[in-house]
């Protein structure tokens, strides 16, 4: 197991376990089998906080057009922002140099990548979109209509809001628009916008 599996499993964890008194360690010397357990404990977790589950595609049906539900909040570390220009090339100062931000930038400090935004949506969804029953899989087929509407600053807290726009028939499945608004704590206005597509296979 490498470092990257280490550190999203982690993330995850932290996470969806973030309510409760459990904190998980995960070391490079962990077996496969410890990987395991650990997956299987974080998703018990998140099943504690998110216990809707959908009697297969005709309920989800039912959910267009309606709000299927708010994340909690998630704090965006200088670290995580440093961690993702790393894995990017994106080492704009606006991002990692905080000194330079505080007195050059027009946001008053650093702020996250709008892609960083974009990339904590799986992680959302594993909080707030339903089980469905009969479902094997899902896909991340992509986005339409991308915004990014005001800066998330570094220790700023995120949440989203999922709403179930549009679900069509594909072969084997079904295909999902899910509108995605990103808010920070006590802003106004909403980070980022899109919707994000999500195939379902039976």
């Amino acid at each position: 197991m490498d470092q990257q599996q280490i550190r999203r499993v982690e993330t995850l964890t932290n996470h969806l376990c973030s309510s409760s008194n459990e904190s998980f360690y995960l070391s490079a010397n962990n077996t496969d089998a410890s990987l395991r357990e650990l997956v299987v404990r974080a998703q018990t977790q998140r099943n504690a906080r998110n216990t809707k589950t959908l009697k297969g595609l005709e309920e989800m049906k039912t959910l267009v057009g309606k709000e299927i539900g708010t994340s909690e909040y998630f704090k965006i570390t200088q670290d995580r922002v440093n961690s993702f220009a790393e894995s990017t090339g994106d080492f704009q100062w606006i991002h990692i140099d905080p000194e330079r931000a505080k007195s050059e930038s027009p946001f008053g400090g650093p702020i996250a990548h709008g892609f960083l935004t974009l990339s904590l949506a799986p992680m959302f969804a594993e909080e707030v979109m339903p089980n469905v029953e009969g479902i094997k899989y899902g896909v991340n087929y992509g986005f339409n209509k991308i915004r990014f509407l005001s800066p998330v600053p570094v220790d700023g807290n995120l949440r989203c809001k999922f709403e179930l726009q549009e679900l069509t028939p594909v072969s084997g499945g079904a295909q999902a628009v899910i509108k995605l608004t990103f808010e920070v704590e006590d802003q106004p206005k909403a980070s980022a916008i899109c919707e994000w597509i999500i195939r379902y296979y039976e």
